[in-house]
């Protein structure tokens, strides 16, 4: 029903069918923040493409196929291969869905000699999850996947009737021109654009005695977008994440924000705490599944 073909570089008609599958992908997924690809991005290894194709409307052995759009590709991977691992980004196109396709082309890469074998020395693949998609956790059982690790996405409402009250720290305020650095390698690769647009907010640093949380609000409606709050919870105290946190919160806040967003790392039991203290609220779970091969 599928085929799949490797490409070490993506140009022309290739690269376009492959952006205009994930505009499209982008746009269904926005409100649930799935997980995107970026195949024009750097790779912190060998970067491989592949897309998957479907026979014509007619030739699909499904009714419910062949009702579908006759269109040249019809999901993409992408693959950074660093050494015995590498990063995996997946993407089907929407209408494709729930008809067995990344399921078949799982199996195709295990079986077939131009698979996951092609790739001398490769021993696992890394993917992650944002949001809770239906197909991430079914995949990840039939294929022997387990969760390696976790990031909370959490929101803190503000301002208005019911705004933040606490202490502050003194802080002395800093340009961060690179933004928020990622908290676990590879979760801002594939990160939903909506999602990637706040994070890009957390462009000034609070530098305080006891460490530092990158902040930023929308510049055109800081009230109606989150703003953005960014630490790395490192050799910080459980005490001293909170004052960092309300010291974050109280500048978004005079900035005119209305609701902050945060990553908290799962594993860190004093980050998630405080969080927790400070009032922030899980929204979703991006999870990091690991497959041995």
């Amino acid at each position: 029903m599928i085929t799949y073909a490797w490409r070490t570089t993506l140009a022309g008609a290739e690269l376009e069918d492959v952006e205009s599958l994930l505009e499209q992908a982008v746009e269904y997924d926005a409100e649930a923040g799935f997980s995107t690809a970026a195949p024009t991005a750097v790779g912190g290894g060998a970067v491989h493409h592949l897309l998957v194709s479907i026979a014509p409307p007619g030739e699909r052995g499904s009714v419910a196929l062949d009702r579908l759009p006759d269109v040249p590709v019809v999901a993409y991977l992408r693959l950074d291969v660093r050494g015995d691992v590498a990063d995996v980004q997946f993407v089907v196109r929407p209408e494709f869905r729930s008809h067995g396709v990344a399921t078949l082309l799982a199996e195709l890469l295990d079986e077939q000699p131009t698979g996951w074998s092609s790739f001398a020395g490769l021993r696992r693949l890394r993917a992650w999850a944002h949001g809770a998609h239906p197909a991430a956790e079914r995949m990840a059982r039939r294929f022997g996947a387990r969760v390696d690790h976790a990031l909370f996405k959490t929101l803190r409402f503000i301002g208005g009737s019911r705004p933040f009250v606490g202490d502050e720290v003194g802080a002395a305020v800093e340009p961060a021109p690179d933004g928020p650095a990622e908290m676990i390698e590879g979760h801002l690769a594939g990160i939903a654009p909506g999602e990637r647009s706040v994070l890009a907010r957390g462009r000034t640093r609070l530098a305080t005695p006891v460490g530092s949380v990158l902040v930023g609000v929308d510049e055109k409606d800081p009230a109606a977008q989150p703003a953005c709050v960014a630490l790395d919870p490192a050799g910080v105290t459980a005490g001293d994440l909170r004052a960092l946190l309300a010291t974050a919160l109280l500048r978004v806040q005079a900035d005119g924000a209305r609701v902050a967003q945060m990553y908290v790392d799962a594993l860190s039991e004093a980050f998630v705490g405080a969080s927790r203290e400070l009032g922030f609220q899980h929204d979703q779970s991006d999870l990091l599944y690991v497959r041995p091969l």
